[in-house]
């Protein structure tokens, strides 16, 4: 119970339409138990006279704007939005989830057989795995190869829910008292698959891409799927006045500002959560 004593930060991903009823319960207790308050607050450090939680959504995906957003809107709620700009230039999905929905798609054989040219594992969720621990150009290379071996896939219309972003205009409509935009990197890759000037480009020109767009200060980090190293970490340290990871655990006074951990919240996993959010 000593965790009781410190702040927590919480992780969400999609908000699709389906959990809304579920993410509004959920946060309505949230905000029962702890006074819910910006990130940027909550990383400054400064002390409380009671321990505090900050609501983060990764990927800036359009279910977050559409769902999220109007339930925090609703309860008087603040929120950190995590976006990589470059990927809505593009008008493109995360990596990831773009190659986990295309290879979903393979009958057993075809997938063996792309897993066999790749040298990949031949399951859905393992080959994701392994994509993330290639470095970025055979990363892409692989990429390439699932969209040749899945050319008719065209996403349908429950996909793009739950993997479409939000465009800059939903972005730059969002009230900034309930949403404060954070970057995400410009193209979400593996930041330890990068060298460290690849790493600093995708961490600084993100920052100023969202500030250019959408006429916000942009001071909070969350480094991909949690991965960082020495480059990532001082590049952080270098742009941005904090950053999250995706390592558990409560924010002691101690804490890195630059390496602050979270809890990974789902709105139909209220039991596991609040475990997590009493126990530390």
């Amino acid at each position: 119970m000593l965790g009781l004593r410190h702040d927590r930060i919480l992780m969400y991903h999609g908000t699709p339409r389906d959990d809304a009823g579920a993410l509004a319960r959920q946060l309505r207790l949230v905000s029962l138990a702890f006074p819910v308050v910006p990130l940027g607050e909550l990383a400054s450090g400064k002390k409380a006279a009671r321990p505090r939680v900050a609501l983060t959504f990764d990927d800036g995906l359009r279910n977050n704007v559409e769902v999220a957003y109007p339930i925090l809107r609703e309860l008087g709620l603040s929120a950190t939005f995590f976006v990589c700009p470059g990927l809505i230039d593009g008008d493109a999905w995360l990596w990831n989830h773009e190659a986990r929905q295309r290879l979903l798609t393979l009958d057993a054989g075809a997938l063996q057989e792309l897993a066999a040219t790749a040298g990949a594992p031949a399951e859905v969720e393992a080959f994701v795995e392994w994509m993330k621990g290639l470095d970025i150009a055979e990363r892409r290379k692989v990429e390439t190869q699932i969209r040749q071996a899945t050319p008719r896939f065209a996403p349908s219309e429950a996909q793009r829910h739950e993997f479409d972003l939000a465009g800059w205009k939903e972005l730059k409509a969002l009230d900034p008292r309930v949403v404060t935009i954070g970057s995400h990197t410009m193209t979400h890759p593996i930041l330890t698959s990068l060298t460290a000037e690849e790493t600093d480009s995708e961490m600084r020109e993100s920052r100023f891409a969202l500030e250019k767009r959408l006429e916000r200060e942009v001071s909070l980090f969350c480094y991909p799927n949690g991965n960082l190293n020495d480059g990532a970490l001082a590049s952080a340290r270098r742009y941005y006045r904090s950053a999250v990871t995706v390592e558990p655990g409560t924010v002691k006074d101690e804490a890195d500002r630059h390496q602050l951990p979270r809890f990974a919240a789902h709105p139909r996993g209220m039991k596991r959560l609040v475990r997590r959010m009493v126990l530390g």
